[in-house]
């Protein structure tokens, strides 16, 4: 009884490994796949902080935008000056005024898990002279 059972048995084991094993895997890709758009959008979130506050005290639209894309320098493709969206636009940055600052980037994903690209803004303000 013990030989023939354990047959059956390791039989059905490797049945439900094979019945497991891509739902685990779908799963696994999934969070690698979600760590890294939260990654990105973290750092996005933060070099538009970065822009907005060079803007507050600079009152520089290209510094703001140098500045943030200086801050986000682990992106692939780079990051460039022309997805940094700064205002004001005119470069004065009145006190009690806010500097804004958005950024726009398209990410290519790994996998394809969530779709092709991801499109992810990050924003950041900052209360001018102070």
């Amino acid at each position: 009884m013990s030989m023939k059972s354990s047959r059956r048995e390791r039989g059905a084991v490797a049945v439900e490994f094979a019945l497991v094993v891509p739902i685990l895997l779908l799963i696994v890709v999934g969070i690698i796949e979600f760590s890294r758009i939260y990654n990105v959008q973290i750092t996005l979130n933060q070099a538009a902080r970065e822009g907005a506050r060079s803007m507050a005290i600079s009152n520089s639209v290209t510094t703001a935008q140098s500045q943030a894309v200086t801050a986000a320098p682990g992106l692939s493709p780079a990051l460039s000056a022309s997805n940094v969206a700064i205002t004001p636009t005119t470069g004065t940055c009145t006190g009690g005024s806010e500097a804004n600052a958005t950024i726009t980037y398209t990410l290519t994903t790994l996998t394809g898990f969530f779709g092709q690209s991801v499109t992810l803004t990050g924003k950041g303000a900052m209360r001018c002279g102070g």
